[in-house]
This record gives structure tokens, C-alpha cells and sequence, in this order.
């Protein structure tokens, strides 16, 4: 269903993310490494997404930058691709307290690598 391997445009940093968001795209949580239980939480890798609602073939993933290439860059005007990671979130609870800082209130991710489950309904 999706790419990870594809590059830019189909990036966006959080307050992209959050814009893309409350146009009505629906957020998207991937499970990328099968997590494991360490202690009182599950550690793994999950990358969240917007996904165009109606065709759900457009998406944006969410990146991360690197402070110092960012600063860099910017005397450039643009970032190189090469600055632009896609954000990993490493713990079940992070991925809980994006969706909550989001305005989702009944947060959900997959438990199983390969998989990705879509939450549509924020908060009213």
C-alpha cells in the first residue's frame, strides 16, 4: 500500500502534518519493525503518514531534520533530500502521545511489521 522508499514531495514536517490534517486528510500510523516488549513498553519502529482521504493513493510521511544541515541549507534556500529523514517513533507510547498531541483521542497502531491502520475521526 505504500512506498517508504519513495522521495520528496511526499514529505511533510509536523505543522504540515497537522495542516494536512485538519484539511481532512486522515492520519496514518505504519508499522515498520515488529515491536518487542522491553520492560513496561513495547519498542519498535512506526512511521506516521497523511493519507489523501477520498483515493487514499496520495500520502505525506512525517520527517524529521537535522538541526545543523537544516541551518546550513537555509542560507540555500532549500534543504537537500538528504537532510530530510522520515521520523521514526521507537516506543507504543510516543506513537499514543503523537496521536494525542494530533487531537486524536483514541489513539491505535499496529503491532505487526508490514502492517498500517488509518485513524479518521479527531477529536470534536
Amino acid at each position: 500500500m505504500i512506498d517508504l522508499r519513495k522521495e520528496p514531495p511526499n514529505v511533510v514536517t509536523v505543522d504540515g502534518l497537522k495542516a494536512l490534517l485538519d484539511e481532512g486528510w486522515l492520519l496514518c500510523i505504519y508499522c515498520h519493525e515488529l515491536p518487542e516488549l522491553r520492560g513496561p513498553h513495547y519498542h519498535g519502529v512506526w512511521y506516521v503518514l497523511a493519507i489523501e482521504p477520498k483515493e487514499r493513493v496520495r500520502w505525506a510521511a512525517l520527517i524529521t531534520q537535522r538541526t545543523r544541515r537544516a541551518r546550513q541549507s537555509a542560507a540555500t534556500g532549500a534543504a537537500p533530500q538528504a537532510d530530510l529523514v522520515f521520523r521514526e517513533i521507537r516506543t507504543l507510547s510516543t506513537v499514543f502521545t503523537m496521536c494525542k498531541e494530533l487531537g486524536y483521542t483514541i489513539p491505535a497502531a499496529p503491532m505487526v511489521a508490514g502492517q498500517s491502520v488509518i485513524i479518521d475521526s479527531k477529536a470534536g
